[in-house]
């Protein structure tokens, strides 16, 4: 019996992976080039670093643009100083298939700023932190929870103490605690103790699309399942509003609190 194919199957898939980010890599296998010849491999190819590889195709050591200015900082001679002495052996690699988000982790442990990516032993590709970087940010992501309280001082207190978040806007009913990354908690107010319904507890939380285009694909594909509910805008934040196939209401916003601080509570906060 075939797989079923994805209802999604012609759309462009989000960049998930490093396999969706991934470039073609410069490469060399002359250790003992100059310095300047990995300059201009690098300038020639408009990478930033270049990776060594062996006789079997498969990379042994890096080159970079850090690594250069290293030398030169060092009093090199970059026509005669050699490839191998400046080097950074045994690179860490990643597989096409490493998510995006692990990647970035393994750059961060291990204080690198490019991956070579390898498939059963061979180069494949590179990946540069500003690869990733690009890939995150223009993603959605989720930015804010709303939580539905029996006593809001008392809920206040709390999650003031617990995450030292500020309290940038407040009303009757609801508050709003603001992250140093742009994450927002937003407290409401409601006398109903019962866990059900529109109750206490998590009432909806809600997503930062990762720039205007990526806002538009989000609500083209609402439209497309018939969970579209409305989109508008409130002081130049474009809400956009549809339901998941359990009916729970899915917010989408742009742009995100990072870029437009709130500084005031949404009328949606306080709607079911």
């Amino acid at each position: 019996m075939e797989p079923p194919v994805s209802e999604f199957a012609g759309q462009r898939p989000p960049a998930n992976t490093v396999a969706d980010v991934m470039r073609p890599a410069a490469t060399t296998v002359e250790t003992q080039g100059h310095l300047a010849a990995a300059a201009y491999l690098m300038n020639h190819a408009d990478q930033s670093a270049l990776v060594v590889l062996d006789d079997a195709d498969r990379p042994v050591a890096l080159i970079s643009e850090a690594d250069l200015l290293r030398a030169v900082a060092h009093g090199a001679d970059t026509a005669r100083e050699r490839i191998v002495d400046w080097m950074s052996p045994d690179p860490p690699t990643v597989s096409p298939d490493t998510v995006v988000m692990e990647a970035m982790q393994r750059m961060v442990a291990t204080g690198t700023r490019h991956l070579p990516v390898v498939s059963e032993g061979r180069l494949v590709g590179i990946v540069a932190s500003s690869d990733l970087m690009h890939a995150l940010a223009h993603s959605v992501k989720l930015c804010a929870a709303v939580v539905s309280v029996t006593d809001l001082a008392r809920s206040l207190g709390f999650y003031q103490q617990l995450l030292r978040f500020p309290m940038t806007a407040r009303d009757a009913d609801a508050a709003l605690l603001t992250g140093p990354n742009g994450s927002q908690l937003y407290l409401r107010q409601t006398g109903d103790r019962s866990p059900r319904g529109d109750g206490y507890g998590v009432h909806w939380v809600g997503w930062t699309a990762g720039d205007p285009e990526d806002l538009d694909r989000c609500s083209d594909l609402l439209k497309e399942r018939g969970a579209y509910v409305s989109r508008g805008i409130t002081e130049g934040i474009t809400l956009l509003e549809g339901r998941d196939p359990d009916g729970i209401p899915v917010i989408i916003v742009y742009p995100g609190a990072e870029h437009a601080p709130r500084h005031f509570i949404h009328t949606r906060i306080h709607q079911g």
